[in-house]
């Protein structure tokens, strides 16, 4: 009888011991799974490097208002030729009103931005042209309500309306006239019958016969068709097909590309 009590006893025991680590093993199954999933979720909440990076990237591209407004200050004399000649966009539309030397008008171009614009002339700089005969004109015989051609710079103001340096400005200009292109020259061919092809930092190839009419700004010096060369900027007349037939060549050409 003692003997069966003990075996009893040992089997007791046996059966607590499994049922106590059955309890025992889903917690700690339990346990681990929670930390598996807390450790995916904090991964899923992480972004990845290239993630960061892209953002980063992304936010870099972004410019600041500040920086903008930076960019439209008035540069060196040097500095405000080359973004003039090389980076200079259209703008059009009629005279508003002339405010201290300087223009404002319903810009109505593609270009910029749309509506009441003022446009800086800096006499040293600006510079105005009769867009017919190319001959220089004064700001002061600009009128209200004439249409203008402008070429600006890349920067403007984040005011309202906006503020833009001019570089050149057409006036005079009759309705029926292909209004001339302001470009710089980016390389100069002869062709075997003495023409050249002029190509302009606009994107457009021009063919020169050698009757072209050269006329020479602000100088009474004689220049010929030899002396536009790469780096000379000028106002171009054309028909239709890119043929030129006058030019106007401007004497600071080649230092605006230094």
């Amino acid at each position: 009888m003692k003997m069966s009590k003990k075996i009893m006893c040992l089997l007791g025991s046996g059966m607590l011991m499994v049922t106590l680590a059955g309890c025992g093993a889903p917690e700690e199954t339990q346990v681990q799974d929670g930390q598996q999933a807390s450790e995916q979720q904090e991964q899923e909440s992480q972004p990845s490097e290239e993630q960061q990076a892209d953002s980063q990237g992304q936010e870099s591209k972004q410019p600041s208002e500040e920086g903008m407004e930076e960019s439209a200050e008035p540069q060196d004399e040097e500095d405000d030729a080359l973004a003039g000649e090389s980076a200079s966009i259209r703008v059009w539309g009629p005279i508003l009103r002339l405010e201290d030397g300087n223009l404002v008008i319903d810009n109505r171009s593609d270009v910029s931005s749309r509506g009441e614009m003022v446009i800086t002339v800096d006499p040293e700089y600006t510079r105005i042209l009769d867009g017919e005969n190319g001959y220089p004109v004064e700001v002061s015989e600009l009128t209200e309500g004439e249409a203008v051609f402008v070429y600006i710079g890349p920067a403007a103001t984040m005011s309202e309306p906006p503020i833009v340096n001019a570089t050149l400005i057409l006036c005079k200009i009759p309705g029926d006239l292909r209004i001339p292109d302001y470009v710089q020259v980016t390389a100069m061919e002869e062709q075997p019958d003495g023409s050249y092809l002029l190509s302009g930092n606009n994107g457009i190839q021009y063919l020169v016969p050698m009757d072209c009419e050269i006329l020479p700004y602000l100088t009474r010096n004689i220049v010929m068709l030899q002396d536009i060369q790469t780096g000379s900027s000028c106002l171009l007349w054309s028909d239709e097909k890119r043929t030129a037939h006058k030019i106007v060549l401007f004497a600071d050409g080649e230092e605006s590309v230094r």
